[in-house]
């Protein structure tokens, strides 16, 4: 029996796609559940134990289970191969050279590595100090087992040595970010040294990388160090503990973020097992997109020091952006400053927080008022505009009129002035949004700018590139009045989009200057071109979509309608 089989063989799929979405029966055999590949409200993901296959009937999508964690998880089939084979308990052939992939040995570098610091830790002399550090943190012996706590030691090639008699090269130590070259001379030398070190997982519990802690305070040297980015390891990418924290997080349906390892560390030893680090950083897309898979409730904590910084809120916002349903942990300052100090004073100081975590516009509200004497006019203004786009995040009007009275009565202000500031807010926004797109040069935006551009140059009505640009007004809502403000920015200066035709103006000045109308003529044909090929384009996938929806709705003469005007687009 080959692996494919005896994977499949031990591997149920309902039971694969369980760990990323709720199933719900729906007949024989047969769960269901929104896509997980795409956006739908209605349930068209359905998965069949007998055949042990998927199949959505939204995005056209299906398979076996190791086509479904292939695509989920965005690997390659001898990655997914061998996650699965670990969840099956089988042993893979080592020299299989379809497993041979070059994250894979980067994978058994790290395990490597973790051992030997591992190690280090428990047997050397030298390593004293790190094993008083942890006792002093109440790392025991389970938990560094666990967790692959270890030491690197002062020594600048122990580490190198060690593993390049396990037939490690000297490349192979620099690429997985363990050792660095010699600015002088030949040779390399080992990037962490007398540090205690942290092993970091990837959510299948891969080591991709570590962290190394200073044992002696100094202004030297920093006192974290992180593996840099590597094949395997990217920072941004990576959340401390998911590997260990994921079950938990999606049977409470949340997940608690905290800052430091040790916050983490603290919290499983104590059986509060859905806790997980985001490293010192703010929260981004990629660890978003991780967390997204398990649950959509985020509880998160931040250090006293870094609470309300601007790559905090960045983070918190990003969070919002996705739709999560965001909390926020308050740690009284009397009884510590993390989770760490939490746990090793009483757990129950720690879960009791968690408990009573509030939602974030709670907390962006507070943190807004904090410190502020609302008597006076200048705060009351500074107030409402950093609260005006905070109000403006919440969808629902009924809600956002809520907070608005609250405002008014927090700041003995009238309801009618902070409807101007969000009015004001909303319209910065805009113009700020238009900037940023234009600045984008994406292809749309640049072929429309040339195309405007060109006719502003020719600065006629009369000209036949006006019946030209009617023809493409309809590929886009914005282009019509962008186009008429281009085609009337002479005879009105002081319009309200005067920003948008200064650029405009600017550009057709760099771009075309001291060309003839001939010249502007053949530019336009060719931007009206690509225009008309993108609109096309456009068509034939908003066609696609709808047939699909057709076929799925069984609409026989719908789909034939649909395939007549697909044959006829030009």
């Amino acid at each position: 029996m080959d692996a494919v089989t005896d994977i499949k063989s031990r591997l149920d799929v309902v039971d694969i796609v369980s760990e990323y979405a709720v199933l719900k029966p729906a007949g024989s055999g047969s769960f269901k559940t929104n896509c997980p590949f795409h956006q739908e409200k209605t349930p068209s993901f359905y998965v069949n134990r007998p055949r042990q296959s998927w199949h959505c009937f939204g995005c056209d999508l299906g398979g076996d289970l190791i086509a479904f964690v292939q695509k989920i998880e965005g690997l390659d089939f001898p990655e997914t191969l061998a996650i699965l084979a670990q969840k099956a308990g089988i042993e893979l052939p080592q020299f299989d050279p379809q497993l041979s992939s070059d994250k894979k040995r980067m994978y058994d570098i790290n395990e490597l590595a973790s051992k030997f610091y591992r190690s280090y830790l428990l047997q050397s002399p030298e390593a004293e100090i790190a094993r008083a550090y942890a006792t002093k943190r109440n790392i025991d012996d389970l938990t560094g087992d666990l967790w692959g706590i270890g030491y690197a030691p002062e020594s600048w090639d122990a580490l190198g040595t060690a593993l390049k008699q396990k037939d490690i090269t000297e490349n192979e130590l620099i690429q997985a970010g363990l050792c660095q070259k010699r600015e002088k001379g030949n040779g390399i030398y080992d990037r962490f040294r007398g540090r205690l070190m942290f092993t970091i997982r990837d959510v299948h519990g891969n080591i991709i990388g570590f962290t190394g802690r200073i044992l002696t305070e100094t202004k030297e040297q920093p006192k974290y160090v992180n593996t840099p980015e590597t094949l395997v390891y990217k920072k941004s990418h990576v959340l401390y503990g998911l590997d260990k924290a994921k079950g938990e997080i999606k049977k409470q349906n949340k997940a608690v973020i905290v800052e430091g390892n040790m916050d983490v560390l603290s919290s499983h030893r104590s059986n509060i097992n859905l806790v997980v680090a985001a490293s010192g950083t703010a929260l981004t897309a990629e660890q978003l997109q991780l967390l997204k898979r398990f649950t959509k409730n985020l509880y998160i904590a931040f250090d006293a020091d870094n609470a309300g910084s601007a790559a905090t809120l960045r983070g918190l916002d990003l969070a919002r952006q996705q739709e999560f349903d965001v909390r926020i942990i308050t740690i009284p300052s009397e009884q510590g400053k993390d989770a760490d100090d939490l746990v090793r004073k009483d757990p129950k100081l720690w879960t009791d927080a968690i408990a009573k975590a509030i939602p974030i516009m709670d907390w962006v509200y507070r943190h807004i008022f904090r410190d502020k004497d609302t008597t006076r006019p200048e705060n009351k203004k500074q107030i409402v505009t950093e609260l005006a786009p905070e109000l403006l995040r919440i969808p629902n009007p009924v809600e956002r009129d809520a907070w608005i009275k609250r405002v008014t009565n927090d700041l003995e202000i009238s309801e009618e002035s902070i409807r101007e500031a969000l009015r004001i807010q909303t319209v910065t926004q805009k113009n700020n949004n238009f900037k940023t797109n234009i600045e984008k040069n994406n292809k749309i935006d640049t072929r429309e700018t040339v195309t405007t551009t060109t006719v502003a140059k020719v600065r006629t009505r009369e000209d036949e590139l006006t019946d030209q640009l009617d023809a493409l007004i309809y590929l886009q809502p914005s282009f019509q009045t962008l186009a008429e403000n281009v085609l009337g920015a002479y005879d009105a200066p002081r319009s309200s989009d005067h920003d948008r035709l200064n650029y405009l103006a600017a550009f057709a000045d760099r771009e075309f200057q001291d060309q003839s109308v001939t010249i502007l003529r053949r530019e336009f044909d060719l931007t009206s071109d690509a225009l008309r090929k993108l609109r096309v384009n456009k068509h034939r996938m908003e066609l696609e979509v709808q047939m699909r929806d057709a076929e799925i709705a069984g609409d026989e003469n719908r789909i034939r309608e649909l395939l007549t005007q697909f044959n006829n687009l030009n």
